[in-house]
């Protein structure tokens, strides 16, 4: 998030408020130990999850806790159609506001080596809606083991992007992240 800001900053567009930290916490499992342990010390909290097509019951406990207002609970299915900003859509994960060409781009670069030369491409990829749920369908199904548990690391891909981005991003992944980020800054007026 913090790459793909600095790119749409360098481009006159809207970006992260330098005073926006991003925390990962490896999941809805972690989100509410953080939001417990960061909210108990006053900081202004929001929570940006992937969305498996239905609201999630540890979200609404938090909401019904007081511990974290409903606003500022976002989730990636509201970014990823230009059309229906801020309203939830199909399951999305964070990594679904790229192109999918972008994306597996990254990913064969992560996992070049594990993949032993056989990149992904997009036609290789099983139908679905969420980039990261088809490509470990894939992976399965050919009998290609990145971690001993299974699926993939999605933070490596991530740390791969942040390492080497693009140089610009295309006019519709540019728009889905700056709503995201206008979203996000828009929770916590100056």
């Amino acid at each position: 998030l913090k790459a793909v800001s600095a790119l749409l900053e360098a481009k006159g567009k809207t970006g992260l408020r330098d005073d926006v930290v991003i925390v990962p916490t490896g999941g809805l499992d972690k989100v509410v130990t953080f939001v417990a342990l960061l909210g108990a010390n006053g900081l202004k909290l929001a929570v940006l999850h992937d969305f498996r097509g239905a609201p999630e019951q540890k979200l609404f406990d938090l909401v019904k806790h007081k511990m974290i207002s409903p606003k500022a609970i976002l989730n990636a299915s509201q970014f990823t159609d230009l059309k229906t900003i801020g309203k939830d859509g199909q399951p999305a994960d964070t990594e679904d506001l790229f192109p999918i060409a972008l994306y597996l781009q990254h990913f064969n670069k992560t996992f070049a080596k594990q993949l032993n030369g056989s990149a992904v491409a997009e036609k290789d990829v099983p139908a679905g809606d969420r980039i990261v749920e088809r490509l470990e369908r894939h992976m399965a199904t050919k009998g290609i083991e990145l971690r001993p548990s299974g699926g993939f690391n999605h933070y490596s891909v991530a740390s791969n992007f942040a390492s080497a981005p693009p140089a610009t991003l295309d006019a519709d992944t540019t728009a889905r992240f700056e709503a995201l980020f206008k979203a996000v800054n828009g929770l916590f007026p100056a």
